[in-house]
Parts: C-alpha cells; structure tokens; sequence
C-alpha cells in the first residue's frame, strides 16, 4: 500500500477503495524509496501503510525526522508513533507491520531511535516516546548487535 493509497483508505474506508487503489499510485514513487520528496511523505497515513508499505517507506520517513523535525507535524507524529508499539490492543497491529523487517532493518531502526535524541532536540513529547519505543520492543535489536 503506498502512501497515497493509504491516504484514500484512512478517508473511504469501503469497497470503493479497491476500485480506485491502483489509479492513486501513478505518479507517485514506489520503486525507489530514497526519491520520495518530503511534501510526498507529509501525507497523514503512516498509520494505514500495511507491512509491505511500512517496510518500503520508513527509511525516507526516518530519514525526514533527521533531516526536517518538526514536533507538529504529522510525518513526524506518524513516523515515531509507528516506532512506538504500546502493550495494548495495538500490539499485534505493530507486530504485523513490523513482520517483514529483516533483523538488520530493525537493528537499524533500534539504531535510528537510539541516535536520534542526541541529533535532534525532540519536544516534551517525543523525548518520552523514544526510549518507551526501545523499551518495549526494538531495544532487543540493540542487544543482539552488540553480540555479532
């Protein structure tokens, strides 16, 4: 599901979407992730990509938080609230997402959310968000580096 697809499912949420879904995708980049314009990625559905969009998009996404953080905007609240799996009844949604990342890619993201305070002044808010993501899942990615 790319990002523009996302977007028509979050707003019609139907059998419409299915008609339509293959027609949002033109013009839009879903074969190199590193070309994605930051206006392209500023699209409020983060959190309607399915694992296949998730995997393919969260490179460019966490790249943007590095590169353009700004505590308001939604590519930054989707980005780290997509990092950030709750023990609640949104759990598995996350482990669904995260199911085609290889160990190096959620290493990398382990990385990414271990880097990311001290290259970027994050708000209030994201200062907690970060390290209750590496304390609820992405932490053990640290652990197992550190012994390879």
């Amino acid at each position: 599901m790319s990002l523009r697809q996302a977007q028509f499912a979050d707003r019609f949420q139907d059998a419409v979407w299915n008609a339509h879904s293959a027609s949002l995708a033109h013009g839009e980049i879903t074969d190199d992730w590193s070309q994605i314009p930051l206006d392209e990625l500023e699209r409020d559905c983060i959190s309607h990509l399915d694992a296949l969009g998730f995997r393919y998009y969260i490179p460019a996404l966490m790249l943007s938080v590095l590169n353009h953080y700004e505590s308001s905007s939604m590519r930054v609240i989707g980005t780290l609230g997509g990092l950030y799996p709750k023990k609640d009844s949104s759990w598995e949604y996350h482990m669904h997402r995260y199911s085609l990342l290889s160990p190096a890619q959620k290493t990398a993201i382990a990385r990414f959310l271990t880097a990311l305070p001290k290259l970027v002044e994050l708000d209030f808010q994201d200062q907690k968000v970060v390290p209750r993501a590496l304390r609820n899942y992405w932490g053990e990615y640290l652990q197992t580096d550190a012994t390879e």
